[in-house]
């Protein structure tokens, strides 16, 4: 049947009436607001029956590379319906003229003897779901078919007219425009996301030449100063040897240098190393009571250590070494920030499922900038030192599944506060220390 296309879009634009024209501008909005293209495609199709009346519709896209159609939008289409049209896509007649035309069609326009012959049953089905009248436009971007919108009517209504189909298409642009700009969204957000994961990249690598840079400065230092001072001290031991003169003190030297390097050493080896675990379940309690007194023996009237240990606590799965390797660093550390005759108090308690231990002094106080520098590796404020004791006891503490975090004001203290997970139920009896 040959078709008499009697009206052009701009004889269209003409003759529509106000209310299809802010329909049309309401669907134009929609397309270009920036939402989701699914939640595009459903506001324009809510729109279609206010614009064209129908009863049923669906706006389908088209894959071409398997040829399987897929629904993105519905009204009034059942499950059964829309299974019978992407499962039989290659019999439907008005899609394949949409696929070959790239045009807006209306079922009534098409001479489909030899189709219904071969597919009966797809048009009897569709007549019995109340479809006998329907148009469809294709969806195109970029000149490719990409999908189509079909709307559809009873018999008993009257056939959707050409100018139903002229309308159709310009809504099935505003579609098309909508999907072209969810790629172009979609692609410069890729572009900016490569181009943010670079810039990160960069950042990253030179903040790990920063961290270079201040660890062979640090590792530099604290190497070079004890190697002048064996340097020194062997060349005085030659001397006096040759003199038979006493020489403990220079030995006492060298040794106090050796373990310096030593120390040194162990830090980086610690920091740069995997984290492995040997866990066994602890009492954090007796731990850090014998630490205490570890640090009392060797201070003694030097230093007051308060504990106040909250009994009874849920033991913890921790390894026992590296526990003591974080508290022993962070009392050493409370106790140079201490001055002479000042308190450090040790304490625990707990929650739910966690056990909290704090390492709190009465010093100096740490300033905010510094606070947020601490855990870093190789920064210190100290004339020696690694700078990396605080950086292993973070990567210790989060290797057991806790967190440390510091709390400090200039002039009042420093807390350093660990939680870990608590393992056990079972308590350890006895009153607060």
């Amino acid at each position: 049947m040959t078709v008499t296309r009697t009206k052009s879009r701009g004889d269209l634009k003409k003759d529509l009436s106000l209310d299809e024209l802010e329909i049309l501008l309401e669907i134009s909005s929609i397309v270009n607001s920036g939402l989701d293209l699914d939640e595009i495609l459903h506001s324009v199709h809510s729109c279609l029956p206010r614009l064209i009346p129908h009863n049923k519709s669906g706006i389908f896209f088209y894959h071409d590379k398997n040829g399987k159609v897929t629904i993105q939008s519905n009204i009034g289409l059942n499950e059964r319906l829309i299974k019978l049209f992407t499962e039989n896509i290659t019999s439907d007649s008005l899609f394949l003229k949409l696929l070959k035309t790239k045009k807006g069609w209306r079922s009534s326009d098409l001479t489909v003897g030899e189709e219904i012959s071969n597919n009966e049953y797809f048009y009897s089905a569709l007549r019995r779901e109340g479809i006998y009248y329907t148009i469809a436009a294709p969806i195109i971007l970029e000149g490719n078919f990409i999908g189509t919108v079909h709307l559809t009517r009873p018999e008993s209504r009257r056939d959707f007219t050409i100018r139903d189909l002229r309308m159709l298409e310009l809504v099935a642009q505003q579609i098309g425009t909508a999907v072209k700009n969810a790629l172009t969204y979609e692609k410069d957000i890729k572009e900016k996301e490569h181009i943010i994961s670079a810039l990160e990249q960069k950042v990253k690598q030179a903040e790990r030449l920063a961290a270079l840079g201040r660890a062979a400065a640090i590792i530099a230092h604290e190497i070079k100063n004890p190697l002048t001072s064996i340097r020194l001290s062997l060349y005085a031991l030659e001397k006096k040897s040759s003199w038979k003169m006493d020489y403990h003190e220079d030995l006492e030297i060298i040794k106090q240098a050796v373990e310096r390097v030593s120390r040194t050493t162990e830090d980086l080896l610690h920091f740069s190393s995997n984290t492995f675990l040997k866990l066994e379940e602890i009492d954090l309690n007796e731990l850090l009571k014998n630490l205490v007194d570890e640090f009392r023996e060797q201070y003694r009237k030097g230093v007051i250590i308060e504990t106040s240990l909250k009994k009874p606590l849920p033991t913890v799965m921790a390894d026992c070494e590296k526990i003591k390797e974080i508290f022993r660093n962070l009392i050493t550390n409370a106790i140079s920030a201490t001055d002479s005759g000042g308190t450090i108090r040790v304490s625990t308690t707990h929650s739910f499922d966690q056990v909290t231990a704090v390492v709190e002094d009465w010093g100096t106080g740490i300033s905010p900038e510094i606070q947020q520098k601490i855990f870093e590796p190789f920064f210190t404020t100290k004339q020696s030192g690694t700078g990396l004791g605080l950086a292993i006891a973070k990567k210790n503490v989060e290797a057991h599944g806790g967190t440390i975090k510091v709390e400090s004001q200039p002039g009042w203290g420093t807390k350093f506060i660990i939680t870990l997970p608590a393992y056990g139920n079972n308590r350890r009896g006895g009153h607060d220390e």
